[in-house]
């Protein structure tokens, strides 16, 4: 015969797997890759567009069945070009490509106009992890350390997204104190759950 309390607590365990279960159900889990095209708006960084790739996850929540909050972590390799502006300069930096391991961390709003077309926008935070790699002429650090805050906007057809960023970084490059950086993605999503 089971004891009152063992009964209580495997009901009280059977609803929080219920519960969680629905509220589970809401959340979805995801992969994706994709490449990139960056490029940068200043003084010493007017320059084509660059190739790149990036690689992260993707969590959303459907708050209702049609809208959803979307994160997606993501490590970014954008590559700019400094042009020969500040070669010469103490605080100038060598001509040539530049790439830059960026963490960001967009939380976009998502509106799915169909099961297999959404709308995507909203904030991005980013941090350059390879800040110290770039030096000076000087020797002094050209990209400043931080988080910085960008925006997102895009669509998923499918499996398939497109998104285009923008954000700037601080330099200590010479009259290049705010670069823009702007970048359009393309790549592919893969749900897990």
């Amino acid at each position: 015969m089971l004891h009152r309390s063992t009964v209580l607590s495997a009901l009280c365990v059977l609803l929080c797997l219920l519960i969680g279960n629905s509220a589970f159900s809401q959340v979805g889990v995801g992969v994706k890759l994709g490449g990139n095209l960056s490029g940068a708006d200043a003084v010493s960084f007017r320059s084509s567009k660059r190739l790149g790739f990036q690689v992260g996850a993707v969590v959303n929540y459907h708050f209702r069945s049609n809208m959803a909050i979307q994160a997606e972590p993501t490590f970014n390799l954008t590559r700019v070009r400094a042009n020969s502006e500040t070669v010469d300069e103490t605080k100038g930096v060598t001509k040539g490509n530049k790439a830059l391991h960026f963490f960001d961390l967009p939380v976009l709003f998502r509106l799915d106009v169909t099961p297999r077309f959404a709308l995507l926008g909203g904030v991005e935070f980013n941090s350059l992890l390879n800040e110290d790699k770039y030096r000076l002429n000087d020797g002094g650090q050209a990209f400043e350390a931080g988080i910085k805050l960008g925006y997102t906007v895009g669509l998923e057809l499918g499996k398939f997204y497109f998104r285009y960023r923008g954000f700037e970084r601080s330099t200590n490059i010479h009259r290049s104190w705010t670069t823009a950086i702007q970048q359009y993605q393309v790549g592919v999503r893969w749900n897990i759950f």
